[in-house]
């Protein structure tokens, strides 16, 4: 992080403004600095800093911004105590990181939430929602470069994408346009200067974090003649929209001292009342917190060929057992419907195992809870299968309630758990 200046510097006395000295002396705090994405360092990051100094004044913060690159390129460079990102680390950076003597991996990757991600137009534009097609001909093809092919008024559509350096751009990319990435012609702007053009642009469309607040979300149609799925935390959490990623704070090898106290406080209760103030979705987000009743549905995620859940999603089977436990004899019957992407060898086989790997590691703690399993194979994709991205969303195991009445004739077996 080449030249990188703190955005943000909050001490005992609070935030002190841009360019201020705030050195350290032997009767203040040491001062840690975090820098990168800036869905994390803008207004999350800074106010999770504020509470802590309020609540215990240990700490004195240096905060930047950059984009999740720079923040990991920072944190090689011994610039930054802690770096904030959108995305993990890549393969340049990881050896970069063994070369320093460290790992750079899940260990030292610490999730503190999950950033929602939404397609975004002026607030004066009609369109409520487009199809992935008409998204990926936007931004990806560029072959539809005007509104009227939408349905709208004659005029050309200013698509813009984030700066390469950004978690929101990598998400998009993966998700609808593959390796190629965003079209030539796409405007590439900063963050700030894509809420501005949004804000003030008529023929505006671009992504953001849902948390930046900018222009008019859009609702995302997988298919052109169904519902419009909306960019929510309710969505999130119940793995229905697609475009979401986990907010990462990362150290430099295990954190310890003043970096291990403030991720500690980000994944505390009162840290993730803070996460969910700012618009992002807290890692353990209880059911009596939404707006309405929440059905009892989880996504679990995985890699390609693997039945073993990925970390996020193994952070959620943990809130799900406990969410069983204090409601038990409430629920008693979970369908579990297990997923491959289109590339996977033996979908149903496969989709089975899935399914059986996440009832077994519900039933240590779920004793007499009775699962249906239900292998799906590569039916029903919730996202895209020709990019990288799709296909890791459509390897799955939805989790929903059922009816003990109800039968499925896919359902392939059955069986009560007695442990």
């Amino acid at each position: 992080m080449r030249g990188w200046l703190p955005l943000f510097l909050i001490g005992t006395m609070g935030t002190l403004g841009c360019g201020e000295n705030s050195p350290d002396t032997p009767e203040g705090p040491p001062t840690l600095r975090i820098g990168g994405s800036e869905a994390i360092t803008g207004q999350l990051v800074p106010a999770l800093a504020n509470t802590h100094v309020a609540s215990r004044g240990t700490i004195r913060f240096e905060i930047g911004g950059g984009g999740s690159g720079e923040g990991i390129r920072g944190l090689l460079a011994g610039e930054l105590d802690i770096a904030a990102s959108t995305r993990e680390a890549n393969p340049n950076e990881v050896e970069q990181a063994t070369e320093n003597g460290y790992a750079l991996d899940a260990s030292t990757r610490h999730i503190v939430g999950v950033d929602v991600v939404a397609v975004s137009v002026h607030r004066d534009n009609y369109t409520d929602s487009l199809t992935y097609d008409q998204l990926i001909g936007i931004f990806c093809t560029h072959e539809i470069d005007d509104w009227s092919f939408l349905g709208l008024e004659a005029s050309p559509i200013r698509a813009i994408a984030q700066q390469t350096n950004t978690g929101s751009r990598t998400l998009f990319e993966d998700f609808f346009c593959g390796p190629k990435g965003v079209h030539g012609q796409v405007e590439v702007l900063s963050t700030a200067d894509v809420t501005i053009a949004l804000r003030d642009d008529p023929s505006a469309i671009s992504f953001a974090s849902l948390s930046e607040g900018a222009g008019k979300p859009l609702g995302l149609r997988p298919d052109p003649n169904g519902p419009a799925v909306r960019p929510t935390q309710q969505n999130i959490i119940r793995g229905a929209y697609p475009l979401y990623h986990d907010l990462y704070l990362s150290t430099a090898g295990a954190p310890k001292g003043i970096a291990k106290e403030f991720i500690d406080y980000a994944l505390s209760p009162a840290g993730q009342e803070v996460v969910d103030e700012k618009r992002f979705v807290p890692l353990f987000l209880r059911p009596e917190r939404l707006d309405s009743a929440r059905p009892l549905r989880e996504t679990i995620h995985f890699e390609p060929g693997v039945t073993i859940p990925n970390q996020r999603s193994a952070a959620r089977l943990q809130l799900l057992v406990s969410e069983l436990q204090e409601r038990a004899g409430e629920y008693r019957h979970i369908v579990l419907e297990g997923y491959t992407d289109n590339r996977e060898e033996d979908e149903v086989g496969l989709s089975q195992a899935r399914a059986e790997a996440v009832r077994g590691l519900l039933t240590k703690n779920l004793p007499g809870m009775y699962f249906e399993i239900i292998p799906r194979g590569a039916r029903s994709p919730i996202a895209p299968n020709d990019t990288p991205y799709g296909r890791q969303r459509n390897r799955r195991v939805q989790i929903y309630l059922a009816a003990e009445e109800t039968a499925d004739e896919d359902t392939v077996r059955q069986e009560q758990n007695t442990d």
